[in-house]
């Protein structure tokens, strides 16, 4: 049986719907919380970031608050960035969601940027004529239905492609060699992890995107049934590359 490694920098932005998807899938993942000090397979010892692939057949690193760019202030990023690069050279695939996928940008030369604003809530995205092709994004109809909550992007990383865009930033994901896909939209929230978000966060998010606070329930009964087909299918073409 497979098993996937999975890094959550923060405790309230949780695998959700993605974790789900891959128990649907037959797989197992270790989930690392690398800020909490807290590991799903060693609950009462935490052990630490792995130094290198080992026995999991994929890594997925999910968002959090801080900046990819923060390493003075979150040593962990330095080992994500570090492992990313471990499981691109070992050819096995890895995934990065909003957070993860700067970290991904950030680990192989590319541009981290602050935007003018957050950008958030629901979003139709497009793929690019090399995501149509991409095996990451078969089976997925357009325009592709995501959340995003971000208020830093990615541009320039070298070698990367760009698979699909739209919103707020050119770049909403992007493919580094064979197997390394960031997603700059999220693909795993539901409805309770945003308010979470936005008890923690809400003064950022909300002073930016009021439509958080004022339309999120008919967001989700709008959009939540697409979204969550999104990403039961792009888990089941990302765990077809391992």
């Amino acid at each position: 049986m497979k098993r996937i490694l999975i890094i959550v920098p923060e405790l309230v932005a949780p695998p959700g719907l993605l974790g789900q998807a891959l128990i649907e899938q037959g797989v197992r993942y270790d989930a690392v919380f690398p800020v909490g000090c807290f590991a799903s397979q060693s609950p009462m010892d935490y052990p630490g970031l792995p130094d290198g692939p080992g026995g999991y057949a994929g890594l997925i690193v999910m968002g959090g608050p801080m900046s990819a760019r923060d390493e003075h202030v979150y040593p962990f990023l330095t080992e994500t960035m570090a492992l990313i690069r471990a499981f691109t050279a070992a050819e096995r695939p890895v995934l990065g969601v909003c957070l993860g996928a700067q970290i991904i940008a950030h680990a192989f030369g590319g541009e981290i940027y602050r935007m003018s604003r957050l950008e958030s809530g629901f979003r139709q995205l497009d793929l690019t004529p090399e995501g149509k092709l991409d095996p990451l994004f078969k089976d997925i109809a357009e325009p592709l239905t995501t959340f995003e909550n971000h208020y830093e992007a990615t541009r320039a990383t070298p070698g990367a492609i760009t698979l699909v865009t739209g919103g707020a930033c050119p770049v909403q994901a992007f493919l580094v060699g064979a197997r390394t896909y960031g997603l700059q939209f999220h693909i795993e929230v539901t409805i309770d992890i945003v308010r979470d978000w936005i008890r923690m966060f809400g003064q950022d998010f909300c002073r930016d995107e009021p439509r958080l606070l004022t339309d999120l329930d008919q967001q989700f009964e709008t959009h939540f049934g697409d979204y969550a087909g999104v990403c039961r299918t792009l888990t089941r073409n990302w765990l077809a590359l391992a």
